[in-house]
């Protein structure tokens, strides 16, 4: 159960497979331009956040936004492996709306149920990641935490606290703020 206190939650910045609409699963796929610049505007708009300590997934997308955002607020940066990606195994850097296409999907329907057998099952990010917040915010008490990490670990966020994301995923270097409510959580974009 991830403490009732707030957090932030960055995705981050955008990649050129993301542009180019692939699985990026455990790929180290770096930022682009574009996310370079996501990273920057997630900075400045965390500026005055009180943020205490960052926290990142180990992938260099990652990794290089919370990098710039650590630098920007002058914060301390740690790497926690429980914030990686989900694998999707033979999937990563194929074309998603193709893998789609292939399977008689449309869009707008997940792949969860044609995910290759080397993929990490749905199920294993929304089991992992909760307890890593809660986690660190177990350990720091006093701190105003923020997480950088995946797509996939914002849906796991999501669905721990106010159930299954619905619609388009997190935007690319968008900032979040979770905070407590008399009925459970609040999750806000910041830009």
């Amino acid at each position: 159960m991830i403490p009732k206190r707030p957090f932030y939650f960055l995705r981050h910045g955008e990649t050129d497979w993301n542009r180019e609409g692939r699985y990026q699963g455990h790929a180290d796929v770096p930022l682009n331009a574009a996310g370079i610049a996501q990273a920057k505007a997630a900075g400045e708009a965390l500026a005055g956040a009180e943020i205490t300590r960052i926290v990142t997934s180990p992938l260099v997308r990652a990794l290089k936004t919370a990098a710039v955002v650590a630098e920007r607020l002058e914060r301390p940066l740690h790497v926690d492996r429980g914030l990686i990606e989900r694998s999707f195994g033979a999937f990563d850097g194929q074309v998603i709306r193709e893998v789609k296409e292939r399977h008689g999907l449309r869009p707008d329907q997940s792949s969860r149920n044609v995910l290759p057998a080397d993929a990490d099952p749905w199920t294993e990010i929304f089991e992992r990641i909760p307890p890593v917040i809660a986690r660190w915010m177990i350990a720091h008490p006093e701190e105003r935490l923020l997480f950088v990490a995946h797509s996939g670990v914002f849906d796991a966020i999501h669905e721990h606290m106010l159930g299954a994301r619905a619609g388009p995923e997190s935007r690319h270097g968008m900032p979040y703020l979770a905070t407590p409510t008399d009925a459970g959580w609040a999750l806000n974009a910041l830009l």
